[in-house]
């Protein structure tokens, strides 16, 4: 009774998780509609400069270009004695702590379970449900990032958003060990560390790493504001900045947006439809519940109430997404929803087709069993007119031979004699 009871309990969730999952599908379509103007309107309006001089020409407009990342200050944490020539400069410092995971299961009964994983966030462990797993209050030391304010692509300097947005691909390893001992931290590997085995650590322990720019060229497609760059704002309203490793064209960096925005459309629709299946399998879930005592019936209910659900999250998902696309694309809407009228109308139609095909067969084959016993009858009654026949013809043949047999032939010299 418990399992149904939660199972009904669920419902009131599973309407909830729906409407977040039909938000998330209509403002996906929206959000990429406006990606697709952006894009083709970039595609349109971007121009393909040289870095080492700046036409004057070109300001206000949408520009890419590539070269040599310049910069000629050097970046220190003086905490921790590091110092790295680089336009970015990160100190990350990650906790081992303990972390909570819990597993409901169908009767509601929440079980809980905790392992140690090395974070970058406190994890709060006072509302843990079992005692015992106690995590640090604070970190020892915090995060840092550290930015030149002279970085330049050629003649270009860039903004400083524009250098927050640089990779950090290079691992510092030159410790001053000096230095971390007056903090009581040793090197291990790329870490500073208060550890005394890496490979096996405490909760509590922390480890610290630094990370910075190492590129050597880089690409930019933004507008060009005098001697910087400011934020591309498309008609759409969607703004774009981008700083690029390597040496691209204007257009390969549009292909790589295309692409980012491409992937990440599909994500959310899948994590919007999922969200929607889950919603109709908790509405749903009362009808396996009640049904989860009888075994064999309760497995094929649970299985149907499953499909069930796929189904109507899969076709809410479409429809959301059709609506959605009248809204944003109307013509593409419209052969959407064209397509779904005509598939749906295919099989009703083929559903018709086959109960039809299924009741003339199931006619023909009563049709076939009366007939049967008839044929059956006739077939015995000549048998028995046969059998009665033979028997009233067996006993004159008889007759008839055992005349035959009795005649005697005359004999011709007999007749002479007389």
């Amino acid at each position: 009774m418990k399992r149904i009871g939660n199972s009904f309990k669920g419902i009131l969730g599973g309407i909830v998780v729906i409407i977040i999952g039909v938000c998330l599908l209509w403002w996906n379509e929206g959000n990429n509609v406006k990606n697709l103007k952006t894009t083709a309107e970039m595609d349109k309006t971007v121009i393909d400069v040289k870095s080492d001089s700046i036409d004057s020409k070109n300001d206000g407009k949408l520009i890419a270009t590539s070269g040599k990342l310049i910069n000629e200050k050097e970046l220190t944490d003086s905490k921790f004695g590091v110092t790295v020539k680089t336009p970015i400069l990160k100190r990350l410092v990650e906790v081992y702590q303990w972390d909570e995971e819990s597993h409901t299961d169908d009767d509601g009964d929440t079980t809980y379970s905790y392992e140690k994983k090395w974070s970058s966030d406190i994890i709060d462990s006072s509302d843990f449900h079992n005692a015992g797993h106690d995590n640090p209050k604070s970190k020892l030391y915090e995060d840092e990032v550290y930015t030149s304010d002279d970085v330049k692509v050629g003649a270009f300097s860039l903004s400083s958003n524009q250098i927050n947005t640089l990779s950090t691909k290079g691992n510092f390893t030159d410790f001053n060990k000096e230095t971390l001992n007056t903090l009581n931290l040793k090197v291990s590997s790329t870490y500073a560390t208060n550890s005394e085995d890496l490979d096996n650590p405490k909760v509590g322990d922390v480890r610290i790493s630094f990370i910075y720019n190492n590129s050597s060229d880089v690409s930019v497609l933004a507008v060009q504001s005098g001697k910087t760059f400011t934020d591309f704002v498309s008609s759409a309203g969607k703004t774009v900045n981008r700083v690029m490793d390597g040496t691209h064209s204007g257009s390969e960096m549009i292909n790589v947006i295309k692409s980012e925005n491409n992937f990440l459309k599909w994500i959310l629709r899948l994590v919007g439809t999922l969200l929607c299946v889950i919603g109709f399998g908790a509405i749903l879930k009362p009808i396996s519940a009640i049904t989860s005592f009888v075994p064999i019936l309760g497995s094929i209910v649970g299985a149907a109430v499953g499909l069930v659900s796929f189904v109507l999250g899969l076709c809410l998902s479409l429809i959301v997404i059709a609506i959605a696309w009248i809204r944003f694309r109307p013509i593409l809407g419209i052969c959407l929803l064209a397509i779904v009228g005509v598939l749906v109308v295919f099989l009703i139609t083929r559903g018709k087709k086959t109960k039809n095909d299924e009741g003339q067969q199931a006619v023909d084959a009563n049709q076939e069993q009366m007939q049967q016993p008839v044929v059956n009858n006739i077939e015995q009654q000549a048998e028995n007119v046969q059998q009665t026949q033979q028997t009233f013809e067996q006993p004159m043949v008889n007759n008839a031979e055992q005349s035959v047999d009795n005649t005697q032939p005359i004999d011709p010299n007999q007749n002479n004699q007389q």
